[in-house]
């Protein structure tokens, strides 16, 4: 469950909310809560747009702040933003050797279905608090960052060797300072974060408008293995920006209004070990997307993508060495609209993956989409139903897939089968309106789906979801 009270623009406070909020602020590397998006086709995503405050309002169960912030003015361009947060959270629990409960890991799923999950629920107290001070102008935007975060137990999060600079503790206090500026046609942008008594993060970066149709962006980054923070979410190739160095370069190309080119390479280093990865690492990935929108009700995307890293061999050896894997994907999609209430989606996508000398495998995605959406009917919806059939779970396919309001959900297409699902919203009342979704997996040649705790019989997975809105 989740809840705010917002006041907003009372004076000298822009912002005073009450409940759960989010904090957006420079280039996601000190504190940057709720959803944060990576490296995409629109290139120069990897520049973060701050928000700064603002009351939560999706659907995830861990990516928020729960206290009080607020926004006040202190002077001329200049803003101050303290905030507090207390949640109890859900956790995996070890023991140490004096038998006291330590933190493994923090949950983030929000699920309770197993035994396990609902020991884990509510099994972890945070607290964090800090503030953001920022001078802003027309062209200049400059902040400072400081925060604290502790738990009510030990954190110690494993004892393999690639865990050996990770965070252990009860407290950690993080400081950064952010920038950005705009001189003529350069947008510059960067951060730079540090966790006292450990690592050292930063990123920085520019924007550039060539011409009327053509805009570039690079982007430098480099994350000590030590670096910890909870609240990190910056440009990276892993799923955490620490143990990284890295290179972006991207190009937006548009040369008339039917046409844009989108292309970006990435080149990474990761200076220490890793999961499955006993070595220092590096790779690299590719990407080159063209456009094709004669007007405002047809589209065509093709996409190439192609990414290689290094990952401990799969052969029985004495010593593990390392494999290059590299994993290339080939997507066509068309989207196309039919008058004013309906529009349809295709889309194709193969996937070749390949690890050191073994032979390539391949994977395969093609669906329909259709939608029904009428300016004058209480009624709309979607539906989506997809083939796929991947080799392994190695060769796996990931789609977006529209959800219910706050929402949202990324298929993961694997093995071979079908995949279907249906949302639907309606208008109850002028204020009141029900959303609703339900989706299944139907998987060939199959006798259970899932393992472990998550192993369902059958070969058919399905999930429904309902939700109520009132609006005030």
């Amino acid at each position: 469950m989740s809840g705010h009270i917002a006041i907003l623009n009372t004076g000298r406070f822009k912002k005073i909310v009450l409940g759960d909020y989010v904090m957006q602020f420079g280039q996601a590397l000190t504190l940057w809560s709720g959803f944060a998006f990576g490296k995409s086709p629109d290139v120069t995503g990897v520049a973060k747009r701050d928000v700064g405050l603002r009351p939560y309002t999706s659907a995830n169960e861990f990516a928020f702040l729960r206290g009080i912030a607020t926004t006040v003015t202190l002077a001329k361009n200049i803003d101050f933003s303290p905030f507090f947060s207390h949640r109890r959270l859900d956790a995996s629990l070890g023991t140490n050797a004096n038998g006291d409960r330590t933190i493994t890991t923090i949950n983030e799923s929000g699920y309770h279905r197993t035994q396990a999950e609902i020991n884990n629920k509510h099994s972890t107290e945070q607290t964090v608090y800090g503030g953001v001070l920022q001078y802003r102008t027309k062209a200049l935007s400059v902040g400072a960052t400081a925060l604290h975060t502790s738990f009510n137990r030990l954190f110690v999060t494993g004892s393999s060797l690639y865990q050996q600079f990770n965070f252990t503790g009860r407290e950690l206090t993080n400081v950064g300072a952010h920038y950005s500026y705009t001189y003529k046609n350069f947008y510059f942008f960067g951060e730079f974060g540090k966790s006292l008594d450990a690592g050292l993060a930063y990123v920085n970066g520019a924007l550039i408008s060539l011409s009327s149709t053509v805009s570039a962006v690079v982007l430098h980054r480099n994350y000590q293995k030590n670096y910890h923070n909870f609240f990190n979410q910056a440009t990276a190739e892993a799923s955490e920006a620490l143990n990284e160095k890295g290179f972006y370069t991207g190009l937006n190309i548009n040369p008339s209004k039917a046409w844009s080119f989108q292309l970006y390479g990435d080149y990474f280093k990761f200076p220490w070990l890793r999961f499955r990865v006993d070595a220092p690492s590096d790779g690299y990935e590719l990407l080159g997307q063209a456009t094709y929108s004669p007007t405002k009700t047809f589209k065509v995307i093709l996409r190439f993508k192609s990414e290689l890293k290094q990952q401990n061999t799969s052969a029985t050896v004495p010593f593990n060495y390392l494999d290059d894997v590299k994993r290339e994907n080939y997507r066509a999609e068309v989207k196309w609209a039919l008058g004013k209430s309906f529009g349809f989606g295709n889309r194709v996508e193969v996937v070749q993956y390949k690890k050191g000398s073994a032979n390539a495998e391949f994977g395969y995605l093609a669906y329909q989409d259709v939608s029904y959406n009428p300016l004058s009917s209480r009624l709309s919806g979607n539906i989506r139903v997809a083939y796929f059939n991947t080799a392994s779970y190695d060769s796996r396919i990931y789609a977006y897939e529209d959800d219910v309001l706050y929402n949202f959900t990324f298929g993961l297409y694997n093995g071979k089968g079908l995949r279907g699902y249906a949302n639907l919203k309606y208008k109850l009342a002028k204020r009141l309106d029900v959303w609703g979704r339900y989706a299944l997996y139907n998987y060939d040649n199959v006798e259970n789906v899932g393992s472990g705790l998550d192993e369902i019989d059958g070969k058919m997975k399905s999930e429904m979801r309902v939700q109520l809105r009132y609006q005030f």
